[in-house]
């Protein structure tokens, strides 16, 4: 949740165009998150949904091409509201034990941000947020789902030893694909330290050229019954099989089409 807070007075946003939105809940009872973003990537506007309801589960991610439109009227509403003023905003200093934070955060095309946060908003106010909403609501059902990570039911055992691996192997695997990102997980489920060189190559079977590398001669450490998650920019993927190379380590994962539901 870093940075979504708010920390002081924002920039000059006049004549800046919006180019990203984020809102955003999280730290409730469970450890859970949840989050609604639209981002450019590759040139186009991308709606990102992102979902763990407990602190120890892989997000699940659903993702649609999006009219660009939309964050110009996401900005009209930004404007018509003075959302600028509400930069790091303490709303009305409700508390709920347990209860998660909301928040909103928009950036401009400088890298000027506007963001806040409550566990309550007033009812008034939470009602132009709600607008904002819509409008996504809106595009949404025009836009594009498009294709994701293809993931396995894992049993509760499995969530459970994902950063404590113990099943006596070392391996890679890609756990989640979002914003043009792939994430991977290097799981070291054996009683021993092992190195694994940090040179990363992404392929799309079938494919000569590589999609993604990049040759780094340091290696990281993976303490025994343990595991490290990194990510790289792979940019907008489409349906297929691909292997991902992490030095001496592969492994293969779809991107597949996904359901609305």
């Amino acid at each position: 949740m870093t940075g979504l807070f708010g920390c002081g007075k924002a920039g000059d946003v006049k004549n800046k165009n919006l180019v990203s939105y984020r809102y955003s809940s999280g730290g409730g009872m469970t450890g859970g998150s949840s989050s609604e973003e639209i981002n450019i990537i590759d040139g186009k506007v991308v709606l990102t949904y992102s979902d763990a309801e407990w602190w120890y589960e892989d997000a699940t991610v659903k993702e649609y091409i999006i009219d660009a439109a939309v964050l110009q009227d996401i900005e009209k509403l930004f404007r018509k509201y003075r959302l600028k003023n509400k930069n790091g905003k303490r709303f009305n200093g409700v508390f709920v034990a347990d209860g998660p934070s909301y928040c909103y955060l928009f950036k401009f095309g400088d890298g000027t941000e506007v963001s806040f946060s409550a566990q309550v908003y007033p009812v008034s106010f939470n009602s132009k947020l709600n607008e904002i909403r819509n409008v996504i609501l809106k595009y949404r059902e025009k836009g594009l789902l498009t294709p994701g990570l293809v993931t396995k039911e894992k049993t509760f055992e499995d969530i459970e030893k994902k950063n404590n691996p113990d099943n006596g192997i070392a391996e890679i695997y890609v756990y989640e694909y979002s914003k043009g990102r792939i994430h991977y997980r290097i799981s070291n489920g054996t009683g021993n330290q092992i190195n694994v060189n940090n040179s990363v190559k992404l392929v799309k079977d079938g494919a000569e050229k590589a999609i993604y590398s990049e040759i780094i001669e340091n290696c990281e450490e993976i303490n025994a019954e343990s595991s490290l998650e990194k990510d790289f920019f792979s940019g907008i993927l489409d349906e297929g099989f691909y292997t991902l190379y992490v030095g001496d380590y592969s492994s293969e994962f779809e991107i597949g089409l996904q359901n609305e539901d």
